[in-house]
């Protein structure tokens, strides 16, 4: 029996694939199959591929007769998977040699529809230092809650990534969790927000480590970001209207909980985007904002991230053009900024504060109201 079929998505990888190969072949979880999927990459991978197919019959090359992107790839090999469980690795990642069997034995010991691991660590010039989520317990069963989506505060977050995670391969297809048919984008953030609708059972084994390789050429980097076309953000926007369209259309119920988790991603693309293209997708961002509501009571004042993105769509949401979004955007920010370094004061509200109404938002800066009405 295949326990796990482990999808490997290749483009352009040459001077990684090895690396990424050896780690899965000498895993100690033996029965597995490994589909690599050629994405019509320039380079040699699909001939360390080859080499490699002969050493090991549990590898099998798949090739796309033209370049279709990451999200395709991965349900190239969702459809192929022969596999109980299906496992994504990016092919310039690697993984510890226990990352299958770990995960694997804890999601039967929980007959999880996921399982994952937050023992992810930055790789870079061969070195490695910790990422952003913590953890303290090695192995446990948790329970479903959209909080937990890309939450940094919680122990059982469930990361927009799906490189960190084990997903039975039934639940995948009798859900029809497939990931959207363009290339780019935030592809991990709309499978993940859409598979969480349907209540999956969760668990987590943190002693399984996923290497995360950080280099410029990366998809996922923000120097990839900077770089990024302005196709790529009308992307990002398309892969969170579908995420938005998916529960209004099946769990209408939940949109109060999904909101800010769709707006994150959205939010952290367009702000590590160039200046050229945060201008160019502006009014489609604003037109996309008009669809979610965001309430403050909903932001863990604690959690940078959500406060920041709360700001960053604040400021597109009311402003009338860019360059109105600018002055707002510095100014929450520093308002912003300003309470957190003056909350110890007892007259620090006095002094700094936002109040946000259904009519505007008012700014209270040094005792002075500045107020924003909305449209």
């Amino acid at each position: 029996m295949i326990k796990v079929s482990v999808v490997v998505p290749i483009y352009n990888v040459e001077n990684y694939l090895e690396k990424c190969l050896d780690t899965i072949i000498n895993q100690t979880l033996k029965e597995i199959e490994i589909i690599c999927i050629d994405d019509c990459g320039k380079d040699n991978s699909v001939n360390i591929l080859r080499e490699y197919a002969k050493k090991d019959n549990r590898i099998k090359i798949i090739s796309h007769k033209e370049n279709k992107g990451l999200g395709i790839a991965r349900n190239t090999g969702i459809k192929e998977a022969k596999g109980e469980y299906i496992s994504f690795i990016d092919s310039d990642d690697f993984i510890s040699k226990d990352f299958l069997y770990n995960l694997y034995n804890t999601a039967k010991k929980y007959d999880s529809d996921i399982v994952n691991t937050l023992n992810i660590k930055f790789y870079e010039n061969k070195k490695s230092r910790k990422f952003l989520y913590t953890f303290k317990q090695r192995e446990f069963e948790s329970t479903w809650n959209l909080n937990d989506i890309e939450n940094f505060y919680s122990k059982q977050a469930v990361t927009p990534y799906v490189w960190n995670k084990l997903y039975k391969t039934s639940f995948l297809l009798e859900n029809n969790l497939y990931f959207m048919d363009i290339k780019l984008g935030i592809e991990d953030a709309d499978f993940t927000i859409r598979l969480m609708a349907h209540k999956p059972k969760i668990s987590f084994n943190n002693a399984s480590i996923y290497y995360y390789r950080q280099r410029k050429d990366s998809l996922s980097s923000k120097y990839t970001f900077q770089q990024a076309s302005s196709s790529s953000m009308f992307n990002a926007i398309i892969h969170m209207n579908n995420a938005l369209k998916y529960y209004e259309e099946n769990y209408p119920e939940l949109l109060d909980e999904i909101y800010l988790k769709i707006l994150i991603p959205i939010t952290n693309f367009y702000r590590a985007s160039s200046e050229k293209t945060k201008l160019d997708a502006y009014e489609s961002l604003k037109d996309f904002y008009k669809k979610i509501h965001v309430e403050e009571n909903k932001i863990n004042k604690k959690n940078d991230t959500e406060n920041i993105d709360f700001i960053e769509y604040l400021s597109i949401k009311k402003s009338k053009n860019y360059d109105e979004y600018l002055f707002n955007s510095y100014l929450l920010n520093k308002v912003y900024h300003v309470e957190k370094e003056t909350c110890r004061s007892n007259n620090w509200f006095r002094l700094f504060g936002i109040n946000n109404t259904k009519e505007c938002i008012t700014i209270v800066l040094f005792g002075i109201k500045i107020i924003i009405k909305k449209i």
